[in-house]
């Protein structure tokens, strides 16, 4: 707050002060009285008024500097009500108590919204759940009659299941909510279950298969990444080439742990895209181009690898490969664990 604007904002206020004082100078006058009361009155009246407009200037400029200064600090700005303090000067005070009326009316808000936000998590939980079993019912009745129904069909109802889950995923990651444990799982294992899943749809759109992963281990939780690998793999099926389509699994050290990298030989995917890939609903050229793309799958890939504390980076050149790669941080949970 600057002298100049709080006497800008005071122009009326100083004004009549000037005022009163000019009037008790033309009264002494009219009264003839001594010039040294003249004098003395006019440096009491001056210097009270300079003393107050001062000291009502420094306490409300330190006051509103102090908040600006917590405000610039705060990551969360709706949080600065906590932890401002009630003024000691009227309209300051009145200000601080409306809007503690207007912190206490969003709090209530807020609690609400979460509520009913993990109401709603928990009915699409349910729902997942209860779908899953007729689900489950199509594959065992698939399973125990193959000569009976077609490999085109088995796919199909393994499709459903995959977006079911995606479902339950992208409703975990919104709500935050640790529903994930970490543990040391074998990479290769992980691996080799997403392929059998995806069985069906690889050999339907013959795509070859190099599994190239060794039996290693990293920390992670082996749904989670099962189902980040699974969204991989389905892009890539998704986004194959027509004439001798594959997918390469290989897994490499690096510094502090490990990478795997999911490359494929498919259409790949624009230079211009390849900033946005991991955007919410983001499809790109290669979405406008098939129906079936949602924009969700690497989108939960990616919020699902940070809040395991994994990295996930893509590398893609048009119509030649795109390479997905997962890495592993181990000295991370090390650190943690120690």
């Amino acid at each position: 707050m600057r002298l100049w604007d709080y006497l800008n904002d005071h122009k009326i206020s100083i004004g009549i002060f000037v005022g009163m004082v000019v009037i008790v100078e033309a009264i002494l006058l009219l009264f003839k009285t001594a010039i040294e009361l003249h004098i003395f009155l006019q440096v009491v009246l001056t210097g009270s008024g300079i003393v107050i407009v001062t000291y009502n200037y420094q306490r409300k400029k330190q006051y509103y500097q102090k908040i600006k200064e917590q405000l610039l600090q705060l990551d969360k700005k709706f949080l600065l009500i906590e932890m401002i303090e009630q003024p000691d000067f009227l309209e300051g005070s009145l200000f601080y108590q409306w809007l503690e009326q207007i912190s206490k009316s969003m709090n209530d808000e807020i609690f609400s919204q979460v509520r009913k936000n993990k109401e709603f998590k928990q009915y699409i939980e349910t729902w997942v759940h209860e779908i899953k079993l007729p689900i489950t019912s199509l594959k065992l009745m698939i399973y125990n009659n193959k000569k009976d129904y077609p490999r085109a069909l088995r796919e199909q109802v393994r499709k459903i299941e995959t977006y079911v889950e995606q479902v339950l995923y992208y409703i975990r990651s919104e709500v935050p909510q640790k529903d994930y444990v970490i543990k040391e799982c074998c990479l290769k294992d992980i691996v080799d279950i997403v392929i059998k899943e995806n069985k069906d749809s690889l050999i339907l759109n013959q795509i070859k298969i190099l599994q190239q992963v060794p039996e290693c281990f990293v920390l992670t939780d082996k749904k989670w990444l099962s189902f980040m690998i699974g969204q991989i793999v389905s892009n890539s099926v998704k986004y194959r080439r027509k004439e001798n389509p594959e997918i390469l699994f290989t897994c490499v050290k690096i510094e502090h742990g490990l990478r795997l990298c999911i490359r494929d030989n498919g259409i790949g995917i624009a230079l211009a895209d390849l900033p946005r890939v991991f955007e919410k609903c983001f499809t790109g050229e290669n979405g406008h181009k098939t129906a079936a793309s949602t924009g969700l799958g690497l989108y939960l890939c990616n919020r699902m690898a940070r809040e395991l504390g994994h990295k996930i980076t893509i590398d893609s050149k048009q119509n030649e490969y795109t390479e997905v790669r997962i890495d592993f941080d181990q000295d991370l949970y090390l650190t943690v664990a120690q």
